[in-house]
């Protein structure tokens, strides 16, 4: 007799229900931050790992679950981005010290609209806001996610989620060296 083996579908409250609900959101926002799909996959991977082993308590869906997975996401994609930029920066000292010609090579799983110093900056930057600002931030535009939506996640009224994302998003535009704006 052969068996058929069929993915069940995750229990609440396991690893597996906070991998199936968070996986694809993560991937997509690191995969933005890197560039690079299959770096994704990786620090994705990692920040599970390391959720199994540090995370204390149950495994349930909420605001602080979905904060801790994109603040550890979020420092381990950062911190390649930096590695990244280190490692292209000796490159390029060692093509100059050779007296090389410097040919342009597809970085972060391709062309990017962005420079990697642009993304490390604006990580930087949403590094200096506060918590609940950088959480919102990151619903509101890395997640897409509504006004409506993002009170629903957090907790607060949706005039309370707009005026919490205007405030950051003026700081965020001072700490890139644009102008603040009323």
């Amino acid at each position: 007799m052969l068996f058929h083996h069929r993915r069940a579908k995750p229990t609440p409250n396991t690893l597996e229900a906070i991998l199936a609900t968070y996986e694809a959101r993560l991937l997509a926002y690191v995969a933005r931050i890197t560039g690079n799909p299959s770096v994704a996959e990786d620090i994705v991977q990692d920040t599970f790992i390391k959720l199994a082993a540090d995370w204390e308590g149950e495994f349930i869906d909420s605001a602080a679950m979905n904060s801790w997975l994109h603040k550890v996401a979020h420092s381990k994609a950062v911190d390649w981005v930096r590695r990244e930029i280190r490692l292209n920066k000796l490159h390029e000292e060692h093509q100059k010290e050779r007296g090389e010609l410097e040919i342009p090579l597809p970085q972060y799983g391709g062309e990017s609209r962005i420079s990697p110093e642009l993304v490390l900056k604006l990580e930087e930057a949403l590094l200096q806001l506060q918590d609940r600002e950088r959480e919102v931030v990151l619903l509101k535009i890395y997640e897409g996610l509504s006004y409506k939506e993002i009170s629903k996640q957090i907790g607060l009224s949706e005039s309370n989620v707009g005026f919490i994302l205007h405030t950051a998003i003026k700081k965020l535009a001072k700490s890139l060296g644009g102008k603040e704006n009323g």
